[in-house]
């Protein structure tokens, strides 16, 4: 019997076609028509870039494979992008690899161009024995007017059964898609089903004579790619083919459904924890028993977080793993001998001692936001498939994540920070919502010592703290890194403060081992002509820094909805010397919009040669509706029209004339 496995082909630039394709893969590539190929916009999204002629993507399930082909138009010069392929692909247990790889390219006098060039294979992202990867191609000479087509084959495991997910809007409009699937003819006592969303209620696979089951759909609208949007499978619809295994329900409600999974999540908890004399040995080595409560929590945190998480660590080489022999966890008392364990079995362990430690704590499976929100009548196991931990604490609910080794206490990854979950009980469990997140759990403090030249260069130290989301967040992204490459990576994050000129060195770094300390680093920063030099004037920026924000809020229309990751402060001090001889003529008037979901303030204080300036962003909220977009680029372009306003510096000598 194949175990059951969840497989979602993604294609980059959104076009993700996971699912389907015929058994024999046929070699000849579709007709292309006189008017595809005469086509100079897209008539139902006039202006766009590139348009989706046709897609299709088809399953063998007796090979195991997924055949995918798309056919691009190109309109215009930025639309050649669109001939840079990436596809990824993820090696694990259950994963899948790419290959037949086909590509050409269509002149619009009908002439082709067949790419014979050399695949890449780069890696994305590696975690917990997870490799993402990327196939990538340029096919040759892309112009405006010209199509592009390719194909390629997944070769899934054939351990595993293929689950297709039909995917239907992609980044670029597509006029037409074929979706097709052969689901597995050999006697199985798994039940096959499907789940829709965002589609419209009279579009359904049809099951044809053979068996198979295909669906063709048109005119789908894209997904345009904006910056502070929601997650991309958030907002595209699709169809998903999965397997229940025979013991299981054909045909539950989600309440059903729901207490079932408890029940069964309950139950592993249970049983991986079930070691008292272990958990009541270990506990005595960690509190006390005049520990207040809370205390006592706090200790069990930190001993927990000393277990060495397998899900953080690089892949190993399989000789290395081997000289390593890391054995399978069974139990708590297995954890705590060994000193390791995945995520869940670190998290299981807080649990075990909290309990033994006499609090009511349990387990909740949350969906994470950053990758999708919960739908409980969709029956899908795998929306929640993160978990964390629950704690009753003087009658408070408190949510922590022990196996986020990077969190401190008290703080949720932002991910995992108001969305919907499931505690487990005995009898199966009750939703949740987890704690909502706080502006000041996500604290940046940039503070600069700066002094002004006659020219106008700029140059001083420059030190930043990240507190709570915005140092854990960054703790993660460089685990892997030395030195060297958290130095180039945190340089290259101050210059998307700075004007291109300007120029940052790193002189210190200090805070990344200690999740409970501030994230800190300091640094030399020079820029030439950061002020206007105007006869006997100087005309400068009130701050050093630019709004991120305000850059992505330029354009006057938006599509998508305003998504924040979590609400955040952004704090500046800045002492400004002013050069000899010179004396402040005037300064930015105070500031301060009323208190909302977002506020600003900045005050500009002169003292004798020196200027003190402080600016404090408060964002509170994290999404907002699309029908808000005017008033936060209005809000946006406030704060950077007011980070713009200018001191005006004259000197001395300057002064002296004029008063003659």
């Amino acid at each position: 019997m194949r175990r059951v496995s969840s497989s979602v082909a993604v294609l980059f630039l959104g076009l993700v076609l996971a699912g389907v394709v015929p058994a024999a893969w046929a070699e000849d590539w579709q007709p292309i028509s006189k008017e595809d190929l005469a086509l100079k916009d897209n008539p139902a999204s006039p202006g766009a870039h590139a348009m989706i002629l046709y897609r299709e993507s088809s399953v063998d399930t007796t090979e195991a494979t997924v055949s995918e082909y798309v056919r691009i138009k190109i309109f215009t010069e930025e639309g050649k992008k669109f001939g840079d392929v990436e596809i990824p692909f993820i090696k694990r247990e259950g994963g899948f690899d790419i290959h037949d790889v086909r590509a050409r390219t269509i002149r619009p006098d009908g002439s082709v161009v067949n790419f014979d060039g050399k695949v890449f294979e780069k890696e994305v992202y590696k975690i917990g024995g997870v490799k993402e990867l990327m196939k990538t191609f340029s096919l040759p000479e892309v112009q405006p007017g010209c199509i592009v087509e390719y194909k390629y084959r997944e070769q899934h495991d054939r351990d595993y059964f293929v689950e297709p997910v039909w995917i239907l809007n992609q980044e670029l409009y597509t006029r037409f898609a074929r979706f097709s699937f052969h689901p597995y003819k050999e006697e199985t006592d798994y039940q096959m089903y499907w789940r829709r969303y965002l589609i419209a209620a009279d579009l359904q696979p049809k099951r044809q004579s053979d068996g198979s089951y295909t669906m063709e759909v048109h005119d789908l609208p894209g997904i345009d790619e904006e910056k502070y949007m929601l997650p991309k499978p958030i907002l595209q619809s699709r169809l998903e083919f999965f397997y229940r295994a025979p013991d299981e329900p054909s045909d539950e409600k989600p309440d059903h459904y729901w207490k079932r999974m408890g029940k069964k999540w309950n139950d592993e908890l249970e049983h991986f924890i079930n070691r008292r004399g272990a958990l009541d040995a270990e506990l005595s080595q960690i509190i006390a028993p005049n520990d207040s409560p809370e205390t006592k929590l706090r200790k069990i945190y930190v001993r927990v977080q000393k277990i060495r998480d397998t899900y953080y660590e690089i892949e190993k080489t399989k000789k290395e793993q081997k000289q390593e022999n890391l054995k399978k966890n069974d139990n708590v008392e297995d954890v705590l001998k060994r000193g390791y364990g995945t995520a869940r079995q670190i998290n299981f362990l807080f649990i075990a001692l909290a309990r033994t430690a006499g609090f009511d704590a349990t387990s909740v499976y949350v969906a994470p936001r950053n990758n999708n929100f919960f739908h409980e009548q969709m029956e899908d196991s795998s929306e929640i498939d993160d978990d964390i931990v629950w704690v009753k604490l003087d009658n408070a609910d408190v949510y922590l994540d022990p196996a986020s080794g990077f969190y401190p206490y008290g703080l949720l990854p932002w991910y995992e920070t108001g969305v919907k979950g499931l505690r487990v009980n005995k009898q199966g469990g009750d939703f949740i919502t987890t704690t909502e997140p706080k502006p000041d759990d996500a604290r940046r403090e940039r503070q600069a010592e700066v002094g002004l030249d006659e020219d106008g260069n700029l140059s001083g130290k420059v030190s930043l703290d990240f507190f709570g989301q915005s140092a854990a967040i960054r703790r993660e992204e460089e685990r892997e890194d030395d030195d060297a490459g958290k130095k180039k990576d945190m340089t290259d994050l101050v210059h998307q403060w700075l004007p291109a000129e300007a120029s940052f060195e790193i002189t210190q770094m200090t805070g990344w081992e200690n999740n409970n300390a501030p994230l800190h680093i300091e640094g030399k920063i020079h820029m030439a002509g950061f002020g206007a030099t105007t006869g006997k004037r100087i005309l400068a920026p009130a701050t050093i820094f630019r709004s991120a924000e305000a850059e992505a809020f330029e354009p006057a229309k938006r599509v998508n909805h305003v998504y924040f990751h979590y609400p955040y402060v952004d704090h500046d001090e800045i002492i400004l010397h002013i050069p000899d001889g010179y004396r402040i003529e005037t300064a930015p008037p105070a500031v301060k919009t009323p208190e909302a979901v977002m506020d600003y303030s900045l005050t500009a204080t002169p003292q004798g040669n020196i200027v003190h300036i402080d600016r404090r962003l408060n964002v509170k909220q994290c999404l907002f509706e699309v029908k808000l977009y005017a008033a936060i680029r209005s809000f946006f372009n406030q704060v950077k029209g007011d980070d713009e306003s200018q001191l005006v510096l004259t000197s001395a000598q300057s002064q002296s004339a004029e008063k003659k």
